[in-house]
């Protein structure tokens, strides 16, 4: 499979200067460098109880999945796809315990190594990520991965919501007077709207989505069956 991915069967490369290429790498860099500050700040103390279920999506993995996939899947080759990506990743990671460490004096060293590995090794699903931008019945499959990957953490919210609901059922507007139920309205309307967007956007022609869905039906009750 990977001879046939590196081959131009799939997706030609997008042949570009120099200057485009250091100017997307540097964009991933910048683009990492603020989500990472936004990410903290939304998971701080300083939001609103109104807005705090945006600390909630940014420290899940499907807004992450999210973004890289277009990082990668309108980066012009797929070897610049994966540089983008972790580019984008490190930066984040730098901005993100930047801020841990000189404003809240945390130096949470264990996490800091592990999410730097997982952003060296996220280069190859960057890498693959970039076939989905064609017409290539893979193509489809690619695309179905984020979406599963994303629809499975929403289900697993969506699973935790039923029963914290059960749990507090008798306990009278619990869930209204504490601001949870807007919460986990809000975190759920935000997986499905990424979804949509990634079935609106990332592959070539719309019409693939007849496609993708399917594949992502499979994928996702797999992982259903597998991890639940």
């Amino acid at each position: 499979m990977s001879m046939f991915l590196r081959s131009n069967r799939i997706r030609t490369n997008i042949k570009v200067g120099k200057k485009q290429i250091a100017y997307s790498v540097l964009f991933s860099f910048i683009f990492g460098f603020v989500s990472g500050l936004i990410a903290k700040i939304l998971d701080s103390t300083l939001i609103p109880n109104e807005l705090s279920f945006l600390g909630l999506i940014g420290s899940k993995l499907g807004v992450w999945i999210f973004i890289l996939a277009f990082v990668a899947a309108y980066s012009y080759t797929p070897k610049l796809a994966a540089t983008r990506v972790f580019v984008f990743l490190v930066s984040m990671l730098f901005s993100y315990y930047m801020y841990t460490i000189l404003i809240l004096n945390l130096f949470p060293l264990k996490y800091i190594v592990f999410w730097s590995l997982a952003a060296l090794l996220s280069t190859i699903p960057a890498y693959i990520m970039w076939f989905s931008r064609t017409d290539h019945l893979i193509s489809s499959i690619i695309t179905a991965l984020p979406v599963s990957a994303i629809a499975f953490e929403g289900y697993k919210f969506y699973l935790f919501t039923v029963e914290y609901y059960e749990k507090y059922a008798n306990v009278e507007n619990v869930l209204v007077s504490d601001g949870v139920y807007f919460e986990m309205l809000g975190i759920g309307i935000s997986y499905a709207l990424m979804i949509i967007i990634i079935l609106l956007f990332v592959p070539k022609r719309k019409k693939q989505s007849l496609y993708i869905i399917p594949f992502s039906v499979v994928i996702f009750s797999a992982l259903v069956a597998i991890m639940l």
